[in-house]
C-alpha cells in the first residue's frame, strides 16, 4: 500500500465570533453606569435610533416600504446552547421595537424570542476569531478588575479563622486599617479584650501584603524582616530608633547596635528595600454608588418577586419619521441606501441586545431568589449551597452565560 498526497473538499459548520456578538458579551458583563454610557455613545453615532422618552414620532410617521428599509439587514447572531441539543428558533429581525419592548412586560416569557448563548465554550473552528477584529482573542473578554487590600484580606480572614467569633473579630480589625494597612489601636477596646488581640493578632500579621496589621511602622518593617529572615538583635536596636536614621546619626546608631559602620550601612539599605506602606500597592477606587439591575420585594402574601430596575434600564428606538424620510431619498442614491441598511440593521441589533440582556439577567435572578428564599427570609444561616451549573440547567443557558450574569 503507498503513500500519496491527495486533495480533499470538506464541509463542515463552525460558529463565527462576530464583533457584533462580541459586543454582546460585553453588554451582558456590564453595570447600569456602563451600559448607559454605551447606549449613549451609540445614540451620537446612529441617527435613527432615540430615547424612548425623546419623541412620539412614532405613531404619526408614515408607513416605510420594508423592502427598502430592511435590506441587507444581519440577524443577530445565533448560538447552539450546550444545555439543549435542540437549535432556538431563528430570531426575526424584521420588525422594529417600539413601545411593546421586553421592558415594558418583564413578566411575560417571549417563547418566540431566539436566546444569545454568550459562552465562548461552543466556539470552535475558523470562526473562533472576529474578521474585522485583528488578534482578537476570547481571553480579552474576562479580564477581571485587580482585588482591592480589603477583598484580598477578607478572603483570607475566611480561610483562617474556622470560628465563628473570632472571624468576626478580624474582620472588626480589618476595618480599622488606615490608608497604610497599619492598625489603628485607639479605642480597639471596643472591638475585643487585649488578650483576643493577642491571640488573633499574630494570625493577622501573617496575612499578605506582608506588614498589614501593624501597629507601627517598625512593627511593619520588622514583619517585613522577619520573612526575608533578615531580623536580629542588631535590626531590633535598629528599628526602635529609626528616628536616628533620618539624622543621619550613623555613628550613634553603630554604637547602639554593637556593629561598624559598613554593617550599619548594610543594614539601612536592607530596610530602605521595605515597603513602609503595605497598602499602597493596592489601586483602591473611590466609593461609588451600587446601582442594581433587579429589584426584590414581597407582596402582601409574602411571596418575593423579582424585576428589572426600570430607573437603570436605557430605552431606545427607532426613530419612524427619520428613517421614513431617509428612506425616500435612499431610492434614488446608493450611497444613502448603503448608510439606511447599514445603520438600520446597527440600530435594530441594538434594541434586540439590550432586550435579550434584560431577558437573561430576569431569568438567572429569579431563578436564583426562588432557590434562595429561606436566605431572603431568615439571612445567612439559611443560605444553601448552589453552583452555576444548577441555575444553568434551570433556566435552560451555559454556565459561562450565568456567570457573566451574577460577576
Amino acid at each position: 500500500m503507498s503513500l500519496t498526497p491527495r486533495l480533499d473538499l470538506k464541509q463542515s459548520q463552525s460558529l463565527a465570533m462576530t464583533p457584533r456578538l462580541q459586543q454582546a458579551i460585553r453588554l451582558l458583563q456590564m453595570s447600569a453606569l456602563e451600559l448607559e454610557s454605551v447606549v449613549a455613545e451609540e445614540l451620537e453615532k446612529n441617527p435613527f435610533l432615540e430615547r424612548e422618552d425623546e419623541g412620539g414620532s412614532s405613531e404619526d410617521a408614515p408607513p416605510i416600504n420594508e423592502t427598502e428599509e430592511y435590506i441587507g439587514r444581519e440577524e443577530m447572531p445565533e448560538l447552539l446552547d450546550s444545555v439543549g441539543s435542540e437549535r432556538e428558533p431563528d430570531l426575526d429581525t424584521n420588525d422594529i421595537p417600539l413601545e411593546d419592548s421586553f421592558y415594558e412586560q418583564p413578566n411575560v416569557e417571549n417563547d418566540n424570542a431566539s436566546e444569545f448563548d454568550f459562552s465562548m465554550d461552543a466556539w470552535q473552528g475558523s470562526g473562533g476569531q472576529g474578521e474585522n477584529e485583528t488578534g482578537f482573542q476570547a481571553i480579552d473578554l474576562c479580564s477581571a478588575r485587580p482585588q482591592s487590600l480589603m477583598e484580598t484580606i477578607a478572603s483570607q480572614i475566611n480561610m483562617a479563622f474556622p470560628d465563628e467569633y473570632e472571624r468576626q473579630i478580624a474582620f472588626s480589625l480589618m476595618e480599622r486599617l488606615d490608608e497604610n494597612g497599619w492598625l489603628v489601636t485607639e479605642g480597639i477596646e471596643t472591638v475585643c479584650t487585649p488578650t483576643e488581640l493577642e491571640d488573633i493578632l499574630p494570625v493577622l500579621h501573617g496575612f499578605a501584603p506582608t506588614g498589614v496589621f501593624a501597629r507601627s511602622l517598625a512593627e511593619s518593617l520588622m514583619l517585613q524582616l522577619k520573612e526575608k529572615n533578615r531580623y536580629d538583635p542588631a535590626m531590633a536596636v535598629m528599628l526602635e530608633n529609626l528616628e536616628l536614621i533620618g539624622q543621619r546619626e550613623y555613628k550613634k546608631l553603630s554604637k547602639l547596635c554593637g556593629v561598624d559602620d559598613e554593617d550599619i550601612a548594610d543594614m539601612i539599605a536592607e530596610i530602605r528595600r521595605l515597603n513602609p506602606k503595605p497598602a499602597a500597592g493596592f489601586d483602591e477606587a473611590p466609593a461609588s454608588v451600587l446601582i442594581p439591575d433587579v429589584l426584590l420585594r414581597q407582596d402582601k402574601f409574602g411571596t418575593f418577586i423579582v424585576e428589572l430596575n426600570q430607573a437603570v434600564l436605557p430605552r431606545v428606538l427607532i426613530n419612524r419619521t427619520y428613517t421614513a424620510e431617509i428612506s425616500t431619498v435612499a431610492k434614488y442614491s446608493k450611497d444613502a441606501k448603503k448608510f439606511l441598511t447599514e445603520q438600520l440593521s446597527s440600530a435594530n441589533w441594538l434594541i434586540k441586545a439590550l432586550n435579550q440582556r434584560a431577558e437573561t439577567i430576569l431569568k438567572v435572578a429569579t431563578e436564583i431568589v426562588n432557590r434562595q428564599q429561606d436566605f431572603f427570609r431568615e439571612g445567612e444561616k439559611a443560605l444553601k449551597p448552589m453552583v452555576l451549573k444548577d441555575i444553568a440547567e434551570a433556566v435552560g443557558i451555559h454556565d459561562s452565560t450565568v456567570s457573566r450574569v451574577t460577576v
